[in-house]
């Protein structure tokens, strides 16, 4: 286990320009709320190197509606795709979600920002622009440790079920239309900014 884990960080490393390529592909998306196409197209181009089930579609707001749970500002997710991916697992072993979300907030005043919000720039080690942090930096990351899975030749035990979904800044109907469209799983990883530390739970919101 211990060389497998050796492997597959090392390709990581070895591969920083590409995850940082990635990034800066994500980041000059544009995502606010109903202009997320673009972006998951980008994540969409990168899925399909890989062997995996995907689904794309839009959620449907006279499911969600239904759901005792939903809640959201919008009023249509027409143009604004969900995508999953799923890689079977060899049998024996627990399920993975890895959720990311795609949607960022307004880029606010732009007397604030030193640099455009959505053209990435790199300055000392660092990349600046919306939506950077939250979060296709952790977007980035699970694909492209799925990339390294899959190019170390680790099959996993359980499946691994790859989640970007729209929404997030404003209700969760994202994720909660995943659910609803049946993409569970014995645990999930959302790679939110934390600055490095595991939180064992997920905060509520409340209107």
């Amino acid at each position: 286990m211990e060389n497998i884990e050796r492997k597959v960080c090392d390709w990581i490393d070895s591969h920083e320009k590409k995850a940082v390529r990635l990034l800066k592909k994500l980041v000059g998306e544009k995502s606010t709320m109903g202009s997320e196409f673009t972006a998951q197209a980008v994540v969409l181009e990168k899925l399909r190197q890989f062997e995996a089930e995907i689904d794309v579609w839009e959620p449907s707001m006279k499911q969600l509606e239904q759901h005792p749970l939903f809640k959201s500002d919008r009023t249509s997710f027409k143009e604004s795709p969900n995508i999953t991916a799923v890689k079977r697992g060899k049998g024996g072993g627990k399920s993975l979600i890895l959720n990311g979300h795609i949607d960022v907030v307004p880029e606010g005043n732009r007397k604030d920002w030193e640099t455009e919000p959505f053209q990435p720039v790199v300055k000392q080690g660092r990349i600046y622009g919306r939506g950077t942090t939250d979060m296709k930096g952790g977007n980035t990351a699970l694909l492209i440790a799925m990339e390294a899975l899959e190019q170390c030749g680790v099959q996993l035990k359980g499946d691994l079920i790859f989640q970007s979904v729209v929404d997030e800044e404003c209700g969760g109907a994202g994720t909660l239309a995943a659910v609803m469209r049946g993409y569970k799983a014995d645990g999930a990883l959302i790679p939110e900014p934390t600055n490095m530390k595991m939180f064992i739970k997920q905060q509520g919101s409340m209107w």
